[in-house]
């Protein structure tokens, strides 16, 4: 079942250092600048961002599953800077069950390992569990992706197993996802562990990437 589209449609996420706003077509490229980096896309299944051309067709696919109510696809804004880093979506949703995935997350190499990712995994967990009153939230990454596995971990998601041989890469290369979920009884000591860890972005000229 997908969301209602009052629910999610037009909503902006944010606090005082980072807004998660609906992807647009002018975004292409902004996060064409974000994501031509190759570093970022070693582990997923396909390199959104790596060209214009392909930026397009990601942008335009994620909007296109917007329309069917069955993904909604976010810019990330790093409001120190006034720039589009990166981009996540909510997607397999499942209202019948309570159930919802945060994916299709990607930063830019500056903005990695900064106060930014869990800032808004903060802001789409506090959502889901608080607004859409959800009982699930999923997160997979690719079993050998072990930054990713690790900052899973450190927003206190719990890991599930190794869905094994599951997609193919882009490159042909088989892929094995490791799954992790919260659910709602977890939810408040995970908030509360997650608000502890949040970071103030640091002043300083952004190193070069």
């Amino acid at each position: 079942m997908a969301l209602e589209s009052t629910t999610l449609g037009t909503i902006t996420l944010e606090d005082q250092f980072v807004a998660l706003k609906p992807m647009q077509t002018s975004h292409i490229e902004a996060l064409y600048n974000a994501g031509k980096h190759p570093s970022i896309w070693k582990w997923t299944t396909a390199k959104y961002c790596i060209t214009p051309e392909a930026t397009q067709q990601w942008v335009n696919t994620c909007l296109d599953n917007a329309k069917l109510n069955t993904q909604q696809p976010f810019v990330i804004v790093d409001k120190i800077q006034n720039k589009i880093v990166g981009s996540t979506s909510y997607l397999n949703i499942f209202l019948e069950h309570k159930a919802i995935e945060i994916g299709f997350t990607f930063l830019t190499p500056s903005a990695q390992k900064s106060h930014v990712n869990r800032r808004c995994k903060l802001l789409l967990l506090t959502h889901a569990f608080e607004t859409l009153n959800l009982n699930r939230v999923a997160l997979q990454t690719h079993e050998k992706n072990q930054g990713s596995r690790n900052a899973i971990s450190g927003i206190g998601a719990t890991f599930e197993g190794i869905q094994r041989d599951c997609r193919i890469q882009q490159d042909g290369s088989v892929r094995s996802s490791a799954f992790y979920s919260i659910i709602k009884s977890e939810w408040p000591l995970t908030k509360k562990n997650l608000l502890s860890k949040l970071t103030q972005p640091t002043l300083t000229k952004p190193r070069e990437s």
